[in-house]
């Protein structure tokens, strides 16, 4: 019996792909703000804050392009 798989091309440089990246980003900032208070060292509080904040301008940031994204498709009347 032939199988049939059919796979769907890869989303390089699309919404889902700068999605992914996005929530990477921000759950890599929000682990080095783990770390950092978890290890110490010389002003860990100022340095976990730092990458929180960092991790909240990620998100932030993501979400701005998708709705940018969003609009010009619907400026433009695609669906893609």
């Amino acid at each position: 019996m032939a199988s049939v798989t059919v796979e769907k091309p890869l989303d390089v440089g699309g919404p889902i792909s700068r999605r992914a990246a996005a929530l990477a980003n921000a759950k890599w900032f929000r682990a080095l703000a783990w770390r950092t208070l978890r290890d110490g060292g010389p002003r860990a509080e100022l340095r976990a804050a730092n990458a929180r904040a960092a991790a909240r301008i990620v998100l932030k940031q993501a979400k701005r392009e998708a709705l940018v994204a969003r609009m010009a498709r619907e400026a433009l009347g695609t669906d893609a």
